[in-house]
């Protein structure tokens, strides 16, 4: 997946986290030559009943209503970045159905969340977690649009998950000319040791986990800042979480070592996250 030059999708609703999903979409889509695509779902409404008992279907007002939002959010687009393409599609269907079936055919699809806590607890149980299930492509979860400082973040466990993450981590680093931080956590770093050799034999693979995720990042983009951070921490969540403090972007792969279909480092860490996160998928082999 190369992010430059492929489309951007963003699943709009007209909340204020939609909204700030468009707004950081359209500054990566200026600064990649990507073309932005909006996309909202709507449901087909039933309106009262007929004589015979069979409800009415009238879908000209909420469908015309749904395309004047995304009229709105392109104009604003429009506006704020005159040189983005964007273009607008209504689709029926479900959020989820619909911007799985899109996925399947973007470089990236970026969606807001409605909060913190509880909330965000309850959207990414249901909709949101179904899509960083089952996207075909990396999925952006965007809390703020305003965040522009510091390095963009991957974190990196030596899984295939981890090493797309990667790539889709330096393609952002490059777009935005700032460096790249490849992090690898240790959580077994107090586990105990029979011996010194076995402890520094566990940091040495550390070691060159990390080595491979530079080399991989270097060789997508050279010349590319890039370092490397070793952390320990209890578990990779609370070290990935920790990182991320500050970082324009956290990347991280939608399965690490573990074996679930979607792991439970990827669920946590974007429910907790402060800042944005991108999963990313293993590409599916051809």
């Amino acid at each position: 997946m190369d992010i430059a030059g492929g489309d951007i999708v963003v699943g709009y609703d007209d909340t204020t986290a939609s909204i700030a999903a468009v707004r950081w979409a359209a500054e990566l889509a200026r600064c990649t030559g990507s073309e932005l695509h909006l996309v909202h779902a709507w449901s087909w409404p039933l309106l009262g009943q007929g004589v015979s008992g069979i409800p009415v279907i009238d879908p000209a007002g909420p469908r015309n209503q749904a395309s004047r939002l995304l009229d709105d959010a392109a104009e604003e687009v429009g506006r704020r970045f005159p040189d983005v393409a964007v273009t607008t599609e209504l689709r029926p269907g479900l959020p989820r159905d619909v911007l799985e079936e899109i996925s399947e055919r973007t470089a990236l699809l970026v969606v807001g969340t409605r909060g913190l806590g509880a909330v965000l607890g309850t959207l990414l149980g249901s909709v949101s977690r179904g899509i960083l299930h089952d996207a075909g492509c990396p999925v952006a979860v965007i809390r703020s649009a305003e965040h522009r400082a510091g390095p963009v973040l991957a974190g990196f466990d030596g899984s295939p998950s981890a090493r797309e993450a990667i790539d889709v981590a330096a393609d952002l680093a490059a777009a935005w000319d700032v460096p790249l931080r490849v992090v690898h956590v240790r959580s077994d770093a107090h586990a105990p040791y029979g011996t010194g050799a076995e402890a520094w034999s566990a940091g040495s693979r550390s070691r060159e986990v990390l080595d491979e995720g530079v080399a991989r990042a270097l060789a997508r983009h050279e010349g590319l800042a890039v370092q490397s951070r070793m952390l320990e921490a209890r578990s990779a969540v609370e070290g990935l979480l920790a990182a991320a403090v500050g970082a324009r972007m956290l990347v991280i792969g939608h399965r690490g070592l573990s074996r679930g279909r979607f792991g439970s480092t990827a669920h946590a860490t974007v429910l907790h996250a402060t800042g944005n996160v991108t999963v990313v998928r293993r590409a599916s082999p051809e």
